[in-house]
């Protein structure tokens, strides 16, 4: 794909925002009475067998006197409250969630509320502990100072037209006399409108729970196919020199092998240090990762979109360290990235296995390797979910996570919104593992 073609569909993408009005962020009916011991903001912490969930809670009172709990932290269950009940020292809540309709009973207490919950098959025990920050602005002053700040770090200021204008004070005329609440669906709605990935705006827990969702996956394992083919499984991009290690024990334990499975599949992304040890693996001389660019790079030439910027304007990033990264890009504005020939080199034919659920830094490794033909994609397109992202603190308490640098392939393609297509669709689960060895089999 040319370099004008990306750059016509970037600013196609990101001008065809869908139109938001006043009627789409209007707050869902709220049944209840009004309960004043609960007014304020709530850690929440659910657990289940698998682990534990954190999440913040606003809970206020509503233009029409009934009590509105709104999810403003991260909500890995979707969860959306629409009925509170008290009876007598009995707390009762309800609302659906991904899983099914939930409901949550607790002993009423203006410090901490803990009981039990369901919601569909899912059952625990939760626990809110009431924190010690409030809001002291305004909703208005907290749109003004959050929106501003998003218009000045995203990585292009393509979206930012007549039409957004138009979108973001109609919104604002919304929050007169508005909930927190209101002011959290209102942010999220107008940046949700750009149609890029990275962004959001939540109330952090205080506190990260004492586990992440349970046991998880290891981040590298491997094993032998047959004995000429042997596959190794990357669950996801973490940081840290034990992963690595993994990694290096699966290269020399596979190393005679005349054929690697690398399974991406589920692999979300993360950071870049361990996709930058597998690049070393597979790449026997340096090889261009990819680029990012962000506003900074793009304000200091005159340009709307990286596809502007001239060679001149990028530095060179080798390092694994996701902090150098950022140090490097905040530096520069505009970064290449490379990877290989610092390990020993696995040679062998190589056939990848990739997803939906593949994003992020999964993603740029995958554009990569089928881009330079050094495997055969199977499985099915990646998410589409490419840019790099950092979160800022805003007005009272909130984190505003912004997409501050755009990225293209190696050849110049556009992959948020696009993802990376397999070069052979293959079905899920042993069946791609079959499909990508008989390839690889193949490949003599």
């Amino acid at each position: 794909m040319s370099g004008g073609v990306n750059r016509r569909q970037t600013l196609i993408g990101l001008g065809a925002i869908v139109s938001v009005t006043p009627a789409l962020i209007a707050a869902r009916q709220i049944a209840g009475d009004w309960i004043p011991e609960l007014a304020g903001r709530w850690d929440v912490v659910f657990t289940v067998r698998t682990g534990d969930l954190a999440t913040v809670w606003v809970i206020e009172q509503t233009p029409s006197g009934t009590t509105s709990v709104a999810t403003v932290g991260p909500n890995p269950m979707a969860l959306s409250l629409r009925e509170v009940r008290r009876a007598g020292r009995t707390v009762r809540l309800s609302g659906p969630t991904s899983v099914g309709e939930a409901v949550l009973e607790a002993t009423l207490d203006p410090a901490r509320l803990s009981g039990r919950f369901t919601a569909g098959d899912l059952g625990g025990t939760f626990v809110a502990t009431r924190r010690p920050d409030v809001r002291s602005h305004s909703v208005e002053e907290i749109f003004d100072q959050t929106i501003t700040t998003f218009e000045e770090m995203l990585f292009t200021p393509v979206p930012f037209d007549a039409a957004w204008a138009t979108r973001k004070a109609e919104l604002r005329a919304t929050l007169e006399g508005a909930t927190e609440r209101d002011l959290v669906r209102v942010v999220r709605t107008l940046i949700a409108s750009t149609g890029l990935s990275h962004n959001d705006y939540t109330l952090e827990p205080s506190r990260p729970p004492s586990s992440a969702g349970g046991p998880s996956e290891p981040a590298v394992t491997w094993r032998r196919l047959d004995r000429r083919v042997g596959l190794v499984r990357i669950a996801g991009f973490i940081e840290g020199s034990e992963a690595r290690d993994l990694l290096d024990d699966a290269f020399a334990d596979l190393a005679e092998t005349r054929g690697l499975v690398v399974d991406l599949r589920g692999n979300s992304g993360g950071n870049l240090g361990l996709a930058m040890w597998l690049g070393d693996r597979l790449f026997a001389d340096q090889t261009r990762v990819g680029s990012f660019a962000t506003r900074r790079a793009l304000d200091a030439v005159g340009v709307a979109t990286m596809d502007a910027l001239p060679d001149d304007a990028y530095d060179t990033f080798d390092g694994y360290e996701v902090e150098a990264f950022q140090d490097a890009l905040t530096h520069a504005g505009a970064v290449r990235i490379t990877t290989g020939g610092r390990a020993p080199n696995y040679s062998a034919p190589v056939a990848l296995l990739v997803d939906n659920r593949c994003a992020s830094t999964t993603e740029a490794m995958a554009a990569v390797i089928k881009e330079s033909g050094r495997a055969r994609l199977f499985g099915a397109a990646t998410a589409g979910r490419m840019l790099s992202s950092r979160r800022l603190p805003v007005l009272d308490g909130y984190t505003l996570r912004v997409a501050y640098a755009d990225f293209r392939t190696p050849g110049g393609a556009v992959v948020e919104g696009v993802g990376v297509s397999p070069d052979q669709i293959s079905g899920e689960g042993e069946a791609a593992i079959r499909a990508a060895t008989t390839w690889l089999r193949s490949q003599g």
